[in-house]
């Protein structure tokens, strides 16, 4: 394992329990907010723009460079990564793909939107990215619901461990970073924990880049 292979891999270890501790703040300071007003600040109630929003601040404060949907270099105004992040050891941008697979509290009925994840794999895997762009990977985060934990004990936990195995499957370029729960302290009535998973791709998958590239035509996000 080469010295900068290494510290990319720290880097990213040290990203997702960033990502980790992250949701863990904001759980902290929505319930205190529900305390002190009796609104609902469930971060449920959050869409992926808001999450991707909340978990950029805390990157930042840890001293992440972060860009949201832009790529950093020039902003192209095709499809862009929903992270644009600067590693500041190895110097390194990577980008990063965030998706919602379980909505908890939010939700009418229990949905593992595992297609959705593999959709952003497979753009993600695509082998036409110019090699500065090969550095991406996929973040994925679920809410549980209790009264269907009732039913089949860590159902959104099992159903992250076969997303993991599906991911690393079909994409071997790609190896899981991360996967945690974390418990989310009774911050709603219906939502007991939620689940973060981090894939990138590896390091000997990377072509190296040229002195010169373009800019990778993505697509645009539907």
């Amino acid at each position: 394992m080469s010295t900068l292979e290494e510290k990319m891999r720290r880097e990213l270890l040290i990203l997702f329990d960033t990502l980790c501790d992250g949701l863990c703040q904001e759980v902290r300071q929505r319930s205190l907010a529900h305390l002190a007003t009796g609104w609902d600040f469930s971060i449920t109630n959050e869409r992926e723009a808001g999450i991707a929003s909340l978990l950029a601040l805390h990157l930042r404060s840890l001293g992440f460079t972060v860009q949201l949907e832009a790529y950093i270099a020039d902003g192209d105004p095709r499809r862009r990564p929903d992270f644009s992040i600067l590693l500041p050891a190895s110097q390194k941008y990577i980008y990063l793909e965030l998706k919602q697979t379980a909505r908890g509290n939010s939700s009418k009925g229990y949905r593992f939107a595992k297609a959705k994840a593999i959709k952003d794999m497979k753009k993600l895997n695509n082998k036409k990215i110019y090699p500065q762009y090969q550095g991406n990977g996929l973040i994925a985060i679920g809410f549980s619901r209790r009264d269907f934990e009732l039913h089949r004990p860590h159902r959104l936990w099992n159903d992250f461990k076969k997303l993991s195995q599906r991911i690393t499957t079909d994409y071997p370029d790609y190896e899981e970073i991360g996967l945690k729960c974390v418990d989310l302290k009774s911050m709603d009535e219906q939502t007991s924990y939620a689940v973060i998973g981090l894939w990138f791709r590896k390091f000997s998958a990377i072509t190296p880049a040229p002195a010169r590239a373009t800019m990778v035509q993505w697509e645009r996000k539907s």
